[in-house]
């Protein structure tokens, strides 16, 4: 109908254009077309008011029939009329209509109220409470708002008065005596309220709405919208999802430098090559504005950005569950040579496991102990970790560090306010109680420089080395040379291994050389000199005993690199090892049959060990002058002076692991004493003070006083841990028990917080080796740190909902596309 009244109208228009062009118009008949048309608008208009009125009609009828549930689109504007609110088609008439906000120059007065005070409504209120309603009918005020939405989350206790009954209490509503708020501001600002704006705030936000459905465009144009903002959203999935692969595996986003031949391009186009949506992404960028497609170093930037802050929330609230954390710090120079701290967290999560994450790497420009410590404490603070709940803290043993006065573990707990128990990374300390050791005897000191020029020599040329190959390809299970770690001394294990192993090939590879032809004459020469120097019996028995020792040393530093490993375990660990090195010291007779190994193989070898220790080790006497009598000097046979060489290494490895395990039992005793397999019941309540003084004063164990009540958890816990192998299991039982002996739990935890190395660190620096290397020196801080987080907690990223990222990403700043 409406259709042909438009029709008739655009009848009438092209009438009136007709008469306006034509040389010779016909007014007669214009007038009769355009009478004939005029009286057809009018009978159809006569027609569509008569039906619209009967619909009207109908529709108000139905809404008053309340029993037949049928609701209607209209309902009164004044809320003291008003029925209750039951459709979304009479929300939208209602607010179509608006709040009903009547100005009157004098509203009524409430006679129940003593005079002096406000007793009447004032139309000023509806600028301060936008959604405040007034009723003529009931002379009240309304909540706009809650008549709509009267049901819902935090309003079933709420004050039905608001959106049923209405308000009249006038003098009330501004004020209700000194300090307390009035009616309006007491319902505008409650939970029921706001909650009634959160559902209001949905419902306009439902797709829906009347415009939508009463306008096919609208509706198609809305369609289309979503769809595009999918496609969007899955695009941009898909760079994140390459941004995180690439920031796991440590590899480089930009390759040569170039944008368009940068790793991460190259992987977008590759994949657009069997993805249709990124490929019309990139097929379609001439049409978006801008031409967008997020590609960009700063793109890559934010995507990193927003990774890594997702790991980092995690860490610290992983941190801030566990109430107890320990911090871990140490330094390296980049390629940039620039000195990067590493600082770390371990903690015992909710679940009960053992975790060590990095929390940040950033630039030491002061490494005194107290520059450190307050890079800690600043690293600490800044990522909003409690400093009251720090229980131990570990770093290597420079003195910058360990220092009792002025190193970092002096200087943090200065800082924040509590003694932290210090614990020494006991990997770097086995690592230089081998090297001095080592250092100890002559003889052993000059067998790592003699396999460290080996090294050199081979490695140093190509020629060389291939000649080597050839030799240790004809042997089975031969080993390559390895080059001598200069700080980990533990892994010259290796070397020892490689030289042991492949010995009768590298003798006979170096003496070919020596008179090789090839070769020219320093070469030649070189060759001779190791020869000379392997050919001897102190390297052979060197090599002998150091093998034993070095693999012993290894493998307790590898135990001591494990992450759930717990400081008891660990110092037992190294109590079992000292003393197997005070059996080694003491077994004579085993030291004998090492050297007589030795003497065996160095004959097949052409060495005479007699000729070769006589000629190298002969009796030298005192001058008379200074000995009289130096004919009666104790003579050293071959076997004597070899003991004593290795009792030279023996007793410096056992007396330096002895004193620093006293020392570590001593730090950590209580808990020692208490928590060793097998449990045991002869303990006092003053023993489980002792542990209790040892929380951080940010825990809340640290406020408990009922030793007593203490002991009868451990008693009961050692109960259930008759079969326990270790303190793993102990701690896995607690976790069971955890709500019935929660005090019990909270030490356990606290145990397994203490840390056993700076391990995590390191290999912390092995990634920043690999991230920021050569090709990649000028890396800024930011981003260098944002790739160190991703790369070292691959576990917590694999788990990051990258579309719920994308969100966050298209809400950080205005976006050139929808999401």
């Amino acid at each position: 109908m409406l259709e042909s009244l438009i029709n008739s109208f655009q009848d009438c228009k092209m009438l009136l254009k007709k008469l306006k062009t034509e040389n010779a118009p016909n007014p007669i008949s214009f007038l009769v077309s355009t009478s004939h048309i005029i009286s057809s608008i009018k009978a159809e208009s006569e027609k569509y008011l008569s039906i619209s009125n009967l619909v009207l009609n109908s529709l108000v009828s139905l809404s008053q029939v309340a029993p037949t549930g049928n609701v209607d689109y209209f309902l009164e504007h004044d809320p003291g009329k008003r029925s209750v609110v039951k459709s979304s088609s009479q929300r939208k008439y209602l607010l179509s209509l608006g709040p009903h906000q009547p100005k009157l120059a004098k509203f009524p007065k409430n006679t129940d109220i003593t005079p002096g005070k406000q007793c009447q409504f004032s139309s000023l209120w509806y600028n301060e409470y936008p959604h405040l309603e007034y009723s003529l009918i009931k002379d009240a005020a309304f909540c706009f708002i809650c008549t709509l939405f009267p049901n819902g989350p935090n309003r079933n206790y709420s004050d039905s008065a608001w959106s049923e009954i209405g308000v009249r209490a006038w003098h009330k509503m501004k004020g209700r005596g000194i300090k307390k708020p009035g009616k309006l501001h007491q319902h505008f600002t409650s939970n029921a309220h706001k909650s009634a704006l959160v559902d209001f705030s949905n419902f306009l936000n439902f797709s829906g709405h009347i415009e939508c459905i009463l306008n096919k465009k609208n509706r198609e144009q809305a369609i289309h919208d979503q769809h595009q903002n999918n496609f969007n959203q899955e695009v941009l999935t898909i760079l994140f999802d390459i941004t995180r692969t690439l920031s796991r595996q440590g590899l480089a986003f930009r390759g040569d430098g170039s944008e368009e031949n940068s790793n991460f391009n190259q992987i977008v186009l590759l994949l657009s090559k069997h993805n249709a949506v990124l490929k019309k992404w990139l097929d379609d960028k001439a049409f978006r504005k801008h031409n967008v497609t997020y590609m960009s170093h700063d793109s890559q930037n934010e995507f990193i950005d927003l990774l890594s802050n997702e790991i980092k929330k995690k860490v610290i609230q992983e941190v801030k569950e566990a109430d107890i954390y320990s911090v871990m710090a140490d330094t390296t120079p980049d390629i940039s040579h620039r000195d990067q701290l590493s600082v770390c967290v371990r903690y015992v999560n909710a679940s009960g496991k053992i975790s060590e994450r990095l929390l940040e790497i950033i630039e030491a420009s002061d490494k005194t102990g107290l520059g450190i410590a307050e890079t800690i404490e600043s690293v600490i603070i800044n990522n909003e970790l409690p400093p009251k709940n720090v229980a131990f803290q570990s770093y290597d043993f420079a003195s910058s560090m360990s220092g009792k006065i002025n190193g970092t573990q002096q200087k943090l707990s200065e800082l924040l306010g509590h003694t932290i128990l210090f614990i020494p990374c006991q990997a770097h300390r086995i690592n230089t109680f081998l090297e001095h050791s080592c250092n100890a005897s002559v003889i052993i000191g000059d067998l790592f420089l003699v396999l460290e020029h080996m090294y050199v020599f081979f490695s140093s040329s190509t020629k060389r080395y291939a000649h080597l190959q050839k030799s240790l390809s004809e042997i089975e299970n031969s080993l390559q040379l390895r080059n001598l770690s200069k700080t980990r001394w533990t892994a010259r294990a290796e070397s020892i291994k490689a030289v042991w192993v492949s010995f009768d090939s590298i003798v006979k590879t170096l003496e070919e050389m020596c008179i090789a032809q090839c070769f020219d004459k320093n070469t030649r020469s070189q060759a001779l000199g190791i020869t000379k120097k392997i050919l001897t019996f102190d390297f052979v028995v060197s090599l002998f005993f150091m093998k034993n020792v070095m693999y012993k040393m290894k493998i307790l530093t590898e135990s001591f690199e494990a992450k759930d490993l717990n400081i008891i375990d660990a110092l037992m660990l190294l109590n079992s090892s000292t003393d197997i090195f005070n059996d080694i010291n003491k077994d004579l007779i085993g030291m004998d049959n090492l050297i007589d190994s030795s003497i065996n193989y160095a004959h097949q070898l052409n060495i005479n060990p007699e000729s070769d220790f006589n000629k190298i080790h002969r009796r030298r006497l005192l001058p008379k002058r200074l000995d009289s009598n130096s004919g009666s000097q104790v003579i050293f046979d071959l076997k004597t002076f070899y003991r004593s060489e290795f009792k030279k290494v023996l007793d410096t490895l056992t007396t330096l692991t002895s004193e620093h395990l006293k020392k570590c039992i001593a730090t950590v005793e209580p808990l020692f004493n208490l928590l060793k397999v097998p449990m045991s019941n002869k303990h006092s309540a003053e023993d489980f003070e002792k542990i209790i003084n040892i929380f951080p004063p940010g825990c809340s164990v640290s406020n408990v006083k009922d030793f007593d009540a203490i002991h009868s958890e451990y008693l009961v816990l050692a109960q259930h841990c008759k079969d326990a192998k270790n303190v793993l299991d102990i701690l896995n039982i607690s976790e069971m028990y955890k709500n019935i002996l929660p005090n019990m739990n909270k030490i356990l935890r606290l145990m397994f917080t203490a840390p056993v190395s700076t391990a995590s660190n390191e290999r912390a620096f092995s990634k920043l080796k690999l991230i920021k290397n050569f090709l990649r020196s000028t890396m800024n801080a930011d981003r260098l740190q944002n790739l160190m987080l991703l790369n070292t907690n691959k576990d917590i990223l694999d788990t990051i909902d990258t579309r719920m990222l994308v969100k966050k990403w298209s809400h950080l700043k205005q976006r050139r596309i929808d999401i």
